[in-house]
């Protein structure tokens, strides 16, 4: 056998051995859609996913404190996305009925209700954001948010409770998840700027402050990328 045939059949045996050892990587099908990075560049609006999005507050006391939560609430939001992936503008607007605040105390709550917040004058809370401040001029894609690792900023707006309207910057984290826009933070409210009186009794004593958590799941409103 000549030598340039050895070399020849050398080369095939050995394109064979690296072929069957390497995984080379795999083509899509024809046909198949690529998956783009959520939420992908372009202008989008949002829902609040019902049932799991909760706003909780607590109030401290001397001798119980107070956590309750509102489950039931109609929300919206709007984000704009650059084609590198920023978030570059952000909206969010929500309006609950005071009367699904719970404590699972029925008796302190409709006391609370009733006597402090007087649902039947003012029924609702809303908020409405104005702008997004703070926080985004340095942030990276959105896309690539996590949990651990959010986009961070803060959201200027207004909160309406008990008939008053206050402007509030509210420092907010965002991060995809299972095609959701998570959005969650805390805030701090007194209630003597809402005109509401603060519900301490004998010898039950509250604090004037009362801590706001939110955890908002935004579901793409359409059901579809834009």
């Amino acid at each position: 056998m000549k030598k340039s045939t050895m070399r020849s059949l050398f080369a095939v045996i050995a394109f064979i051995f690296i072929s069957s050892t390497y995984a080379w990587p795999e083509q899509p099908a024809a046909g198949t859609p690529t998956l783009s990075a959520f939420p992908a560049p372009g202008k989008w609006d949002f829902t609040f996913k019902p049932e799991t999005t909760v706003i909780s507050y607590f109030l401290k006391g001397n001798v119980h404190d107070t956590l309750g939560y509102v489950r039931k609430m109609q929300g919206k939001a709007s984000a704009a996305i650059t084609p590198d992936g920023r978030l570059t503008g952000a909206a969010v607007q929500f309006t609950f009925a005071a009367d699904t605040m719970d404590s699972n105390d029925k008796a302190r709550d409709e006391r609370m209700k009733k006597k402090f917040m007087d649902i039947s004058i003012y029924p609702e809370v809303t908020y409405r954001s104005t702008s997004a401040g703070a926080g985004l001029e340095n942030a990276g894609p959105v896309a690539k948010a996590t949990k651990e690792h959010p986009l961070a900023f803060d959201l200027e707006g207004t909160l309406t409770i008990h008939g008053t309207t206050r402007a509030i910057t509210i420092p907010v984290t965002v991060y995809p998840e299972h095609n959701l826009l998570i959005t969650e933070g805390t805030t701090i409210l007194q209630l003597k700027d809402y005109n509401i009186k603060n519900p301490s009794f004998l010898i039950f004593r509250t604090e004037d402050s009362v801590k706001i958590d939110f955890h908002f799941e935004l579901q793409p409103a359409s059901g579809k990328t834009p």
